[in-house]
């Protein structure tokens, strides 16, 4: 009987939602937004005048403290602040000395309300061409809700570039308040480059916030309002399926597993930033078994969701960075398949956002849907169900994933899935906005080339008012990833030309054979105009591993021995150019050593995990019956689990065994995530307590085309015991799939 294998999320379960923007304001009228060009800081170095002198316990050190690039931290003590107890507003002017282009402006001011010292409650740009008339070039309104000690920075831009010979910066706050600043900017504007899209914002899931110290949140905050990002999506605020939250909540049932108050912290990086935050609901793996057909689940859920909305706006209503919901639950294209499960849908979407709706009036709330093109409803039954699904609900954003990364779609898919979406909201809910959530992966989990990002965003401009990624923090910051993907994508930005130049091709490829299943590569190093990140390796004309370093060597495992091989290397650069292959070489492995004895067949064993119900241990002799699956997932001889955790069999060879050999047989099939593991651990024990390591075999360098790998420890010398022990590390939340395990001498 074929088992129906389910159908997960492009994130491969990293459920990721974006709350965005109903109120048509917010959404740029004209289309997508656009690339502003910043350059020089104009005011560098230049005098001012200010309209009321500075306090002489904190003067205006030799004049030139708010344009001498020294920017103040967040203590009181630091010099670099001047400070004035203000009788309700004041102001700085700069002469420019002649006319000039400018468009963003920036100040730096210090809030310890403990201390006396509050946020500015505005703060006025403007300029004037005589010194006389000015006019209102942009405003920031008070920042820093719900956070002290901190630096804020009010930064905006003019609605056009202006031209004019002198500027100025009006200061506004509570009369008879301490005010303190240091480091006013006005970058000058530079044309902004036609056609550029660029990423507005982007999904960040808080176990890697979680990690992040105070130094490297700022940072984070930094590179993505370099390149003009203006939101953040906290993917998820709790995981109901493990009664775990981010936040220090007070919903019965949900214990704090952070060691930050991870929402708290990414709303005041708002607040510094000037980012709006959106804050996601509750994660469950549990939604990928059930979705709709388990009515009661999901209305507990829905309930839970309820209690979420609640006490996170309880606790974080004053920060004015929040500005909107996510709902994490990822409808597909085919787990929902007719009206009734529409709904069910629909009634949990109005359960939540009823009340979200009622507890933060004007908060939009987003939804992140995906679909796959390997089956399922079509692009005209997507519409068909949005439009259903829509007219009957108050959703605000729908950010539609790509599914590039996850492997769901190509770029030429994307027209008609947008379409269909887009299609769907202007008949059904013309209010709701279409997003793209444009993935920044690729089907390996490593940052996707920057062209074929951008090639992706090209496609659906025409039906989408706005980008967010899953997920610039995650495959493009450079804490995260090589630095290089971030100066490409910064520098696409700045110019409107993504870099089109090929490393030159790698040189002097040797293959050395260095036992039985190792081959050992090494050749000189490619350049590039902006820089190498990694080598591709072909065997036998295969693209078998992408090595996301610089080295110029790798080591290639898990071989078959006494074949032959041949193989051909060529680099690759952030954008997605490649270099010519290099000259091919062969190497022939040597032969092995063959052990005719299998202890482990026909011998019984024992699972710290069942096999799922689908693909299950038929007749529990699936692993050592001698009878190996083919490379299909559908093949009745595999057993397969959906998780992230490692999990471990225990074979009883009936007494103790000399064992030269252990090896176990995995399936590969990635287009429906049924992925090798990341790691496999061979053990052996005498008595089923004490185990002794025999050997790890990491994951193997592969094609990408469905089959069947052994992962294999040979050659083993004074290895016995009676119990054998494997444990299977999977690579990711995803399908690993087993059979035939074998101890031999």
């Amino acid at each position: 009987m074929k088992k129906d294998l389910w159908l997960r999320s492009a994130r491969v379960q990293m459920i990721k939602v974006l709350c965005l923007t109903m109120i048509v304001v917010w959404f740029n009228p004209l289309g997508l937004e656009r690339a502003v060009a910043a350059g020089a800081n104009l005011i560098a170095g230049k005098s001012y005048a200010s309209s009321m002198a500075a306090n002489a316990s904190y003067p205006d050190s030799g004049g030139v403290e708010l344009t001498d690039g020294i920017t103040a931290a967040p203590l009181l003590a630091d010099a670099a602040w001047q400070g004035r107890l203000t009788p309700g507003s004041y102001s700085f002017t700069v002469d420019l000395g002649a006319a000039q282009t400018f468009q963003r402006f920036e100040a730096g001011f210090f809030k310890y309300a403990g201390g006396g010292i509050p946020a500015p409650t505005s703060v006025e740009y403007s300029y004037s061409a005589d010194n006389a008339v000015y006019q209102p070039a942009c405003s920031v309104g008070q920042q820093g809700a719900g956070s002290d000690i901190v630096r804020l920075t009010y930064s905006c831009d003019s609605a056009a570039p202006a031209t004019a010979r002198y500027v100025k910066m009006t200061v506004s706050g509570t009369p008879g308040s301490w005010s303190f600043v240091d480091e006013w900017k006005v970058l000058e504007a530079e044309p902004a480059p036609a056609n550029v899209l660029k990423l507005n914002g982007s999904f960040l899931q808080p176990e890697l916030g979680d990690q992040w110290s105070n130094t490297q949140w700022e940072d984070e905050f930094q590179y993505m309002k370099e390149v003009g990002m203006d939101h953040l999506i906290l993917q998820w605020s709790a995981n109901t399926e493990f009664g775990t939250a981010v936040y220090p909540t007070t919903v019965t049932g949900l214990t704090q597993e952070t060691s930050q108050d991870v929402v708290a912290k990414a709303l005041q990086m708002g607040e510094e930033y000037g980012l709006d935050i959106y804050i996601g609901l509750q994660l469950n793996h549990e939604w990928f078994a059930n979705y709709t057909n388990n009515v009661a689940w999901l209305d507990e859920e829905a309930g839970i969701a309820s209690e979420l909305i609640e006490d996170l706006w309880n606790q974080y209503s004053s920060y004015d960075s929040f500005k909107g919901w996510y709902l994490s639950f990822e409808v597909d294209n085919w787990n929902l398949p007719d009206a009734a499960s529409w709904q069910r849908m629909a009634d949990f979407y109005n359960d939540v956002t009823t009340v979200a709706h009622t507890v933060s009036p004007g908060l939009p709330i987003m939804i992140s849907p995906f679909y796959n093109v390997s089956g399922g409803l079509n692009p005209s039954g997507w519409q068909t169900m949005w439009n259903y699904i829509l007219s009957r609900t108050d959703i605000d954003i729908l950010a539609l994933q790509d599914g590039i990364g996850a492997g769901h779609a190509v770029t030429s898919d994307l027209a008609s899935w947008f379409a269909a979406t887009k299609n769907a909201i202007t008949a059904s809910s013309p209010g709701t906005a279409l997003w793209a959530d444009t993935e920044t992966f690729n089907t390996d989990f490593r940052p996707m080339d920057m062209q074929l990002m951008l090639d992706n965003m090209l496609a659906v401009e025409p039906y989408v008012s706005h980008y967010t990624s899953f997920s610039f923090n995650h495959y493009m910051s450079p804490q995260t990833v090589n630095p290089l993907y971030y100066e490409t994508y910064a520098d696409y930005v700045a110019t409107g030309v993504m870099d089109s130049a090929a490393p030159t091709t790698p040189s002097g490829l040797t293959a050395t054979a260095a036992d039985a299943m190792t081959v050992n590569l090494n050749w000189s190093s490619s350049t590039d105009n902006t820089g190498v990140v990694g080598y591709q390796i072909y065997r036998n004309s295969e693209l078998v591993y992408a090595d996301y370093t610089a080295a110029a060597s790798f080591v290639d495992k898990q071989l078959t021995p006494g074949i032959s091989y041949t193989y051909a290397v060529r680099a690759f650069d952030a954008a997605g150019n490649l270099s010519a292959l290099s000259s091919s070489v062969s190497v022939t492995t040597p032969a092995g050593t063959t052990y005719p004895n299998n202890w482990s067949a026909g011998r019984s064993y024992a699972s710290s995990m069942p096999a799922d119900a689908a693909y299950p241990d038929s007749g529990g002799t699936e692993l050592t019956n001698g009878a190996y699956g083919s490379a299909s997932y559908v093949d009745g001889a595999w057993q397969g689990r959906n998780t992230a955790s490692p999990y471990s069999f225990v074979i009883d060879l009936g007494q103790v065994r000399t064992i030269s050999e252990l090896n176990a047989n995995f399936l590969q099939v990635k287009s429906v995530y049924v992925l090798l593991p990341k790691e496999v651990r061979f053990s052996v024990s005498s008595d089923n307590i004490t185990f002794t390591n025999a050997g790890t075999v990491e994951k193997p360098a592969v094609s990408s085309s469905d089959q069947t790998k052994t992962y294999r420890v040979t050659g083993l010398s004074g290895v016995s015991g009676r119990y054998v022990k494997v444990e299977v590390v999977p690579a990711s939340s995803a399908w690993t799939f087993i059979d035939e395990i074998q101890a031999r001498s």
